[in-house]
């Protein structure tokens, strides 16, 4: 009931004085009341849910009066209008209030567009915030209502015309309220808030035209002949959804958007009473059909009404180029270029079906698609849509693409080129193909010349910018960056002819074109080059570490400005002057350099560029915090490098840096009311100071001021601290020689953070194992897998937080392999088993090569009798965790290393094996050295085998596990060190030990045949040590 009456008084909002509003309520009741009689039920004239709901409707007064006072006038005329307007409203003459208020409703859309046609972002606003809020909130109020109750469909505010204006005008302010804003602001809200203002929108405008939806299928149900949805609405909630980053609302303006044109194409079709015929055709084209499902209240998909009011005097609001192309946008941001690519065919489909619709597809259309494809790195596809584009023209004589398109697609090719997954020869073929459209486009201008193509298209600046761009980022560097340097040459040549040349025939030529968009972006006085053409070759540098060459083109940028200003700032390079991204991307490439002098290189450059933002009293070179935060970001780089920097460079290194880094940081506060430092800035400087703790003496008084930092960005900035920030500082402390007591500190920070990282554990854990805490070690790797074992009863086992790191577990192992107790490497080979058989309830992780060869080292320095057999039982794992190949020769250099060690460690354990450890022992150890060394030398891999440490632990092994004057003791050296000649690493340390261990017999007869051999390893023949490394 109380929705029954709020629709019947719902147009009376639009009076402005209490005396027209009671003599209309007054009209309205005496008709309702008239409308009612006969009712077996009662009717109360003042009702309490009528009382609770009139202050809604009063909001809305403010709005309506806006628009009536626009349309009908001032003054007494204006409130005999509204007399006049309330006394014909009833439900009996609704078709003729309906024109009217149309009629009205569009008079002042016409004044508005007339008055700020001049501004392409201005949208008619006919109510405000809280007004259009308050009407979404009366029908998806009454739409969630009518499936709790049941509603009588009398006297609703679907029915009220007034009503339904306000709701076309709600759904046009959701769609359009941010079309005011500057566009740099827009691009910038799209970019920091994803799910913002335009999500929050559409998801609104989505909500109330899902209940006028609702209302108009009841309607057409019922048979009353009352259309609630209107061609204004669709329009609304597709250009809302549309502009939304949301993908699902993108999808549903695609689905919405075929609704409308397939109900357009009905409206306007000459067979519209054939029924199959139509349909045929909308299938044809790819439309949707009209379909209600029986029964069903609340479809989860908007169906297809069977029609809709259109209003054909507001042609602003039609399936036309502009709602398909804002849809068609909305699909590129979301890189969907293959739906935004099916509205280009289309409408291609439905311009030819008919001569007299307004799909014909334009260049922006076709732009739009192209530039979808380049999103996504496609330029096969993009330069097919350019292809379509040259042609839709008809004929071989006219070209129908322009500057615009050929830019996107040569963007395409451009990011391809970068994004070529390691392929370098197919990253070289995309720049290529980039730059064959742009020699293309100068081919055109001189087939135009002679007369064979109808317009002529020049490339631009963004044309050359985006080929230096590919070229610049293509995998084949050496290649990528010598081309681009040349075509940054051939366009500066370039600019320069057209700057001394006049200008009259070329801006002639511009006039006599067909159309202004047809042009492209050919400025009048020539190519006008900025500062983007040459970042993009400076980001090139970057990439590669080339700072030399990239300093020397920031040079070339600045004297080139300053030429321009010396000829009264006009030229091809007045724009060419550094910005603040031209010198970070060198500030950038300093600091991936990381050499000795890069924080003072970076430095430099930052006062250099705080001069010229001074001399020019203005932003465009102006150091913002990303500047700030590279330099210190160099200086912590040369904070790590150790001694004293030679008097002859500008060289600032270790603890020097680190204080220089700090002294930046003192400017960057300073420059509070400018910019403030970020967490960044202060993480940074302290990476500077842990860096500066490993390379300088006192490694504690730098820990000290890493750890003061923590206190200061609070105190001073504000800024609290991130895990990057803690970890540095425990990465100070645990590089400083203070033994448990910088450990134990450590431990205190770890406990003060609020959720540690696995960094911060294995920092805490390795400051332990260089304190020589194994125990303590191994405690906090106790109690961080308890912590993940709870966490994992909530969470999901493969959350990040519970991923325990296979160098928590090395640092663990690495501790027992340092530490002096008996029981050190049992208790580290005991974490390697848990390791390879798992856990079930923690996701441990597998054990790598260096878990592997700590454990070997642990091993090998320990005294227990049977470590011989243990040391091969680790060796034998350690093999057959490697993963089999089918060309051992494939296995990295690394790992090939690392196994040579591997096999080194049991062949050290071996020997070592203590005197006392029995006969058993001793004769296990002998066998498992002799087996080892064999294993060794008959690898798969041909690039595996003893080397130089090999062979003289082996001799040494035998000297101490076999008899001193046996048979196999003699025989066993003698044939390893023939074994050792004949592959190239004989030693001097390998013969002595040999000498030694051989009586004089031996020696002699080793060397028998050598001429003029005292016995001596100089003596000896080179070729047996060819392989020795230095």
């Amino acid at each position: 009931m109380a929705a029954s009456r709020l629709s019947s008084c719902s147009h009376l909002l639009i009076f402005t004085n209490r005396f027209d509003y009671n003599r209309v309520c007054l009209t309205n009741l005496s008709q309702t009341i008239s409308s009612r009689s006969g009712a077996s039920s009662s009717f109360s004239i003042i009702t309490p849910p009528y009382v609770k709901r009139r202050g809604l409707l009063c909001s809305l007064n403010s709005s309506y009066c806006s628009h009536f006072s626009t349309t009908v006038g001032t003054g007494e005329k204006q409130t005999n209008t509204h007399r006049k307007v309330s006394r014909q409203y009833n439900p009996t003459n609704a078709q003729k209030n309906t024109s009217r208020i149309h009629q009205n409703h569009n008079n002042h859309r016409k004044n508005n567009h007339k008055q700020h046609r001049s501004n392409p972002f201005h949208s008619v606003r006919l109510i405000n915030e809280s007004a259009a809020r308050e009407t979404t909130q009366l029908f998806t109020n009454l739409h969630k209502e009518s499936f709790q109750t049941n509603i009588t469909y009398n006297q609703t505010p679907w029915r009220d015309r007034a009503s339904l204006l306000a709701a076309e005008q709600a759904l046009e302010f959701w769609a359009h309220r941010n079309n005011n804003q500057q566009r740099n602001n827009r691009q910038q809200y799209n970019r920091n808030d994803q799910s913002g203002q335009f999500e929050r929108d559409a998801q609104t405008a989505l909500e109330l035209f899902t209940s006028l939806h609702h209302f108009h299928t009841q309607e057409v149900k019922l048979s009353n002949g009352v259309s609630v949805l209107t061609n204004g609405m669709y329009s609304h909630v597709i250009d809302a959804l549309s502009k939304s980053p949301n993908i699902q609302h993108v999808r549903e303006a695609d689905r919405l958007l075929r609704q409308f044109i397939s109900l357009y194409v009905v409206e306007n079709s000459t067979s519209k009473n054939v029924e199959d015929g139509l349909q045929s055709m909308l299938h044809e084209l790819g439309l949707p059909c009209h379909t209600y499902s029986d029964g069903d209240d609340q479809p989860t998909i908007l169906q297809m009404p069977s029609s809709i009011s259109w209003n054909y005097k507001d042609k602003h609001h039609f399936p036309n180029q502009i709602r398909i192309t804002g849809v068609m946008r909305g699909q590129v941001r979301q890189k969907l270029p293959v739906e935004a690519e099916s509205f280009l065919h289309l409408k291609i489909k439905l311009a030819s079906s008919s001569q007299r619709n307004p799909f014909q597809p334009n260049e922006i259309g076709y732009a739009t698609v192209i530039d979808g494809y380049s999103r996504i790195c496609d330029g096969e596809n993009a330069e097919r849509i350019l292809q379509l584009m040259k042609g839709r023209m008809g004929g071989d004589t006219t070209n129908g693409a322009n500057v615009v398109a050929y830019n996107a697609a040569i963007s395409a090719w451009a990011r391809s080129a970068s994004r070529a997954e390691g392929d370098a020869l197919k990253s070289r073929s995309a720049a290529e193909k980039a730059e064959q459209l742009l020699r293309e486009m100068w081919s055109l201008q001189r087939e135009q010349n002679n007369d064979r193509i109808a317009n002529h298209i020049l490339p631009d600046v963004v044309s050359y910018s985006s080929v230096i761009s590919a070229y610049a980022s293509c995998l084949d560097r050496s290649f990528g960056l010598k081309r681009a340097e040349e075509l940054l040459s051939e366009l500066e040549g370039l600019a320069e002819k057209e700057c001394n040349e006049s200008t009259h025939d070329l801006n002639q030529q511009q006039q006599n074109q067909p159309s202004k968009s047809r042009g492209g972006g050919r400025h009048l006085d020539g190519f006008q080059l900025n500062s983007t053409v040459y970042n993009a070759l400076l980001q090139a540098y970057a990439n590669a570490g080339v700072t030399s060459s990239a300093e020397n083109l920031l040079g070339r940028m600045i004297s080139l400005h300053s030429r321009s200003l010396k000829e009264g700032g006009g030229g091809p390079f007045k724009n060419v002057r550094p910005n603040t991204r031209t010198f970070n991307v060198v500030l950038n490439t300093w600091a991936k350099r990381g050499t000795r002098e890069a924080g003072a290189k970076a430095n430099e450059l930052l006062l250099k560029m705080e001069e010229m933002s001074a001399v020019y009293r203005d932003r465009i070179s102006q150091p913002d915090i990303i500047s700030y935060n590279t330099v210190l970001s160099a200086w912590s780089k040369s904070a790590g490098y150790g001694g004293q920097a030679p008097s002859d460079t500008k060289e600032i290194v270790g603890e020097e840096a680190a204080y220089k880094a700090l002294e930046l940081l003192d400017r960057i506060e300073r420059q509070s009311y400018r910019i403030k430092p970020d967490r960044i800035s202060y993480s940074t400087t302290i990476a500077a100071f842990a860096n500066a703790a490993q390379t300088c003496e006192s490694g504690i008084l730098m820990a000290q001021k890493a750890d003061a930092l923590i206190s200061r960005m609070r105190d001073r900035m504000g800024v609290e601290p991130d895990d990057y920030s803690f970890n540095g500082v425990l990465l100070a402390w645990s590089r400083t020689s203070g033994g448990m007591s910088s450990a134990r500190h450590c431990e205190s920070i770890l406990r003060s953070m609020r959720n540690p990282t696995n960094v911060s554990w294995s920092t805490v854990i390795n400051a332990y194992t260089h304190a020589g805490g194994a125990l303590e070690a191994a405690d906090l790797l106790k109690e961080m897998e308890d912590r993940a074992r709870d966490s994992a009863r909530h969470q999901s086992s493969n959350h990040a937080s519970n991923t325990l790191s296979i160098v928590v577990y090395n640092n663990v192992i690495h501790a027992w392999s340092r530490n002096i107790d008996p029981d050190a490497s049992k208790y580290a080979e005991a974490i390697l088993k848990r390791l390879e058989s798992g856990s079930s309830s923690l996701n441990l992780p597998k054990p790598d090569v260096i878990s592997y060869r700590l454990v070997l080292n642990a091993i090998e320095h320990s005294k227990d009798p049977d470590k011989a057999e243990r040391a091969k039982s680790v060796l034998d794992r350690f093999i057959a965790s490697i993963p089999a190949v089918s060309d051992p020769n494939t296995i990295n250099t690394q790992l090939k290393d690392n196994m040579q060690g591997a096999y080194n460690s049991v062949l050290a354990s071996c020997v070592y094996t203590p005197s006392n450890a029995g006969n058993q022992a001793r004769n296990n150890a002998a066998r498992i050295l002799v087996e080892t060394l064999r294993d060794l030398n008959n690898s798969k891999d041909v690039t595996l085998g003893p080397n130089q440490e090999s062979f003289s632990i082996f001799i040494q092994g035998c000297t101490h596990l076999f008899r001193s004057g046996s048979n196999d003791r003699a025989l066993l050296i003698r044939s390893g060190l023939q074994e050792c000649c004949e592959k190239g690493f004989l030693t001097a340390k390998i013969w002595d030990k040999f000498c030694n261990a051989s009586s004089e017999e031996d020696v002699q007869s080793f060397l028998s045949g050598i001429e003029k051999n005292d016995g001596s390893f100089a003596a000896l023949p080179c070729d047996w040590s060819r392989n020795v490394a230095p």
